[in-house]
């Protein structure tokens, strides 16, 4: 086995870079909002950006008297924003020094009220498309012009180090499979291939940014090696209300339609939201692949091509509400519900020339359903027993259930079929699934420097996986028993956790913690009895180190432990055909995957950059390729390669080369060396491989803008599979109306027809050598219109909100 570790001379460098003292202290700065009659002003938005690009440094909310701080201020020249709805936004450019006290005071500033004008100007602030954080890199998804009328899985195509295959229903982080997808800070308690489902038919109209957090810190589940995508939707408004609803349409091979409503109230000590988004596709899809296998000088060839025209509708429903039952308890119900309807009638071709005198050609017609529903109940209670003491416990029922029946019927065109084989195949699966989840946290901040964090977690979790498959033979239907089968899966996960926040000064931040998982599992089947009952418990710790050097400089290192456990999906005994010679099956001998991820950061402004190592036992992979030479079958099935080392290199910057020209460039390249473990004759390889995105934003007269983006994807690798460089071009136009409440938008994605996914496998020792090409129709042109609405009535509100926080460092609502 080969071991890959970072040389100690470089982690000693950045150690020294780390420890090295810094006389240029950071300031607090605060300041009071007034109206026009000199009342103070609660809840206005105060925000100290970036002086060159506009960027966020700091946000914060006025108190009841109209009186905001924000600390953690580095000397230096910022533009001041004061912003409230039905005021007129004040912003001023400020010089910050230093003082004795370390104290900043901003003259009081008086908001007027607002007074619709014809040709009006208003300057506003906005977020830049990427965020780093200290363990994070955001995405703001709603910065994006051509992100309208999206889902949220093609959002994520277009993110810095995202690669998304649809054929094995997998997504990676800089080049790493494992990823675990998190909503609104909740995992996503369900198989990647339906998780991808479910992103492909969520509208981004409601998302208002994505994380991508490759280390992250121990309060986090230790599941998934490569990390966690969190996607944020949009939240509560703070008084008032607030909503938008929007349409959109648009054609790619077929039809494409789309709406979307978000409503949110809050008053007094109630607060409600709800959210609803459908989208209904006829797009079409095809897919191709063919192998070789050479025996006795004869090179046999198996060819399949399937072409669908699949309909296609999502629902995604949530609905939220938040009650104060006193001064300092907060109790929330979330109630959300997802449903996708798939529905095709297909035929495929395939092409059999086994021997030198024997040449099979068949078409199997396919009639296909697959109906996915899911429903959630979260309760929460969120008391703080004081300013710096909080308590947070959670409790969740998920249940999912998946109907998939499906017939297929073959039709000789040449060639001979013995009387005995199938010339139809009928199946019927059913799928459900329930989870409970319950989740105590509890946060005390010691000091200003110091915060502690500690919670436990339990998850259970009941999968049950019935398939039933028989073939007509001579006209009847026969039960084929080796198909047949029902399998169920029990599965426990206890952990506990502590971490902890020290920041030994302003310039200076240290995130530890450590996290305890144990896990049971036991999978058993009907045919097979039982085939897993594992009890494992580990360690997984994380380190997170931040220092601030003069000029906005900012370096981090980090280490994280991580584990990758083998889904339901991958375990369960079962047999699907794909043509008659192209098999897919689970594998019950996976073993769960551990990683250990190191990574150093540098940071000045907008301007990012991250050098990344992680060794990964065990590395999970799926869609692997075996061959059966007895039979002629090939065999996909998810399986365990002994290792995979990724170094990788982020980088993302912005150009301005005019005032109205906005520029942003990421880039990641990645290094991999990995060994196989499932074959007779393992091998060892390696590929170097990048990816890149750039988004060109144009902003025009008349509340214009225009956005050029696209995404470029060399080839990577997946498991033993190399994937062929693929990569969408994007065009958007916007026109903002109704003073800025209305948005229309013009989007063409994809107009190269670039992004079709392709692979293959030439692993000449175990003589597979196999394509296949999966083109999902992402090109498409969509018109979309979207409308906001709301009021506020600036109401005092009695109640600590466990968001508080995050909502003074963000100071958006």
């Amino acid at each position: 086995m080969r071991q890959q570790i970072i040389p100690k001379y470089l982690i000693y460098l950045f150690l020294v870079g780390f420890l090295t003292p810094e006389v240029v202290a950071q300031v607090q700065v605060n300041g009071t909002v007034v109206a026009a009659d000199g009342l103070p002003l609660p809840s206005v938005n105060v925000m100290i950006l970036n002086e060159t690009d506009s960027a966020l440094v700091k946000g914060a909310v006025t108190d009841d008297i109209g009186i905001y701080r924000m600390a953690g201020i580095q000397p230096g020249n910022y533009i001041l924003s004061i912003s409230m709805v039905g005021f007129r936004t004040h912003e001023e450019a400020i010089s910050i020094y230093e003082p004795g006290d370390e104290n900043f005071s901003i003259d009081k500033i008086t908001l007027d009220e607002s007074i619709e004008q014809l040709g009006e100007v208003v300057t506003t602030a906005r977020r830049p498309l990427y965020e780093q954080e200290i363990d994070r890199l955001v995405v703001n998804v709603q910065r994006s012009v051509t992100s309208s009328g999206s889902t949220a899985l093609e959002v994520l195509e277009k993110s810095p180090g995202v690669q998304v295959n649809r054929q094995s229903n997998d997504i990676s982080l800089t080049g790493k499979s494992g990823v675990i997808v998190m909503i609104n800070d909740k995992n996503v308690r369900l198989p990647l291939e339906s998780v991808i489902t479910m992103l492909n038919g969520m509208s981004a109209a409601n998302i208002e940014k994505i994380e991508l957090i490759t280390t992250p810190p121990a309060k986090y589940e230790a599941e998934g090696n490569a990390g966690i995508i969190n996607i944020q939707m949009k939240e509560y408004s703070d008084l008032g209300y607030t909503g938008s609803f929007g349409t959109n349409i648009g054609y790619s091979s077929a039809e494409t339609l789309g709406g979307n409503f978000a409503f949110s109230r809050r008053k007094n000590k109630l607060a409600f939201l709800l959210n609803y988004s459908i989208n209904y596709n006829n797009s079409e899809e095809s897919m191709f692949s063919e192998r070789f296998f050479t025996e006795d000088g004869f090179t046999q060839t198996i060819r399949s091509e399937n072409f669908r025209d699949p309909i296609t509708t999502v629902q995604n429903i949530s609905m939220g509400f938040e009650y104060a039952l006193t001064e300092k308890t907060d109790t929330e119900l979330l109630l959300t519900g997802f449903q996708r309807k798939w529905d095709t009638s297909d035929v495929s071709e395939s092409l059999d020339h086994s021997s030198p005198n024997s040449l099979l050609i068949m078409e199997q017609s396919i009639n296909e359903k697959n109906l996915w529903r899911n429903g959630i109940i979260n309760f929460g209670i969120d008391h703080v027993f004081s300013e710096d003491r909080t308590l947070n416990f959670d409790l969740d029922y998920l249940y999912y259930k998946n109907s998939n029946p499906s017939s297929y019927r073959l039709d000789v065109v040449t060639g001979d079929v013995s009387p005995n084989n199938a010339d139809a195949i009928n199946v019927e699966k059913e799928t459900p699934i329930n989870i409970w989840v319950s989740k105590l946290d509890y946060q005390h901040e010691v000091s200003s420097k110091i915060t502690f964090e500690t919670g436990l977690k339990s998850t259970y979790s009941d999968f049950v996986n019935d398939v039933h498959v028989s073939d007509r033979v001579n006209g009847n239907f026969i039960v084929n028993n080796s198909f047949t089968n029902e399998a169920d899966l029990e599965e426990f996960i206890g952990a506990i956790y502590l971490s902890s926040s020290i920041s030994p000064s302003d310039k200076f931040q240290i995130n530890a913690g450590i996290r305890y998982e144990h896990i049971s599992r036991n999978l058993n089947s009907v045919t097979e009895g039982s085939i897993v009952d594992r009890k494992t418990g580990r360690l997984f710790p994380s380190l997170f180190i931040q220092k601030s050097i003069k000029n906005d400089h900012k370096v981090n290192l980090s280490y994280s432990r991580r584990t990758t456990r083998p889904t339901f999906w991958d375990l369960a005994p079962f047999v699907f055909f794909i043509d008659p010679k192209t098999f897919l099956s689970g594998n019950s001998n996976l073993k769960s995957a551990i990683s250990d991820g190191f990574s150093l950061g540098y940071s000045r402004k907008s301007f990012l950059a991250t050098l990344a190592y992680t060794h990964s036992s065990d590395e999970i992979a799926r869609w692997q390729p075996s061959f059966d030479t007895e039979t002629n079958n090939q065999i996909y099935s998810t399986q365990n390669l002994e290792f995979l080392d990724t170094y990788s290199l982020t980088s993302s910057f912005p150009l301005e080369p005019l005032a109205w020209w906005s520029l942003r460039i990421s880039a990641t390249g990645r290094y991999q060396f990995y060994r196989s473990a499932h074959l007779e004759d393992n091998f060892s390889g390696e590929a170097a491989g990048f990816n890149s995105n750039v988004v060109n934003t144009l902003d025009l007269p008349k509340d214009f803008s225009f956005e050029v983006s696209g995404f470029y994807q060399s080839k990577s690798v997946w498991g033993i599979a190399r994937s062929r460089p693929q990569g969408s071009l994007n065009l958007g136009l916007q026109k903002k109306i109704g003073n800025g409440q209305g948005t229309l938008r013009l989007t063409a994605t994809d107009i190269l027809n670039t992004n079709i996914l392709q692979a293959n496998n030439n692993i000449e020792s175990a003589n597979i050598n196999s394509f296949w090409r999966y083109n999902f129709d992402a090109r498409s042109v969509t018109v979309s219109f979207t409308w906001n609405f709301g009021s506020n009535e600036f109401e005092k509100i009695e109640v600590s909100s466990g968001s508080e926080e995050e909502q003074n460092r963000v100071g958006i609502n």
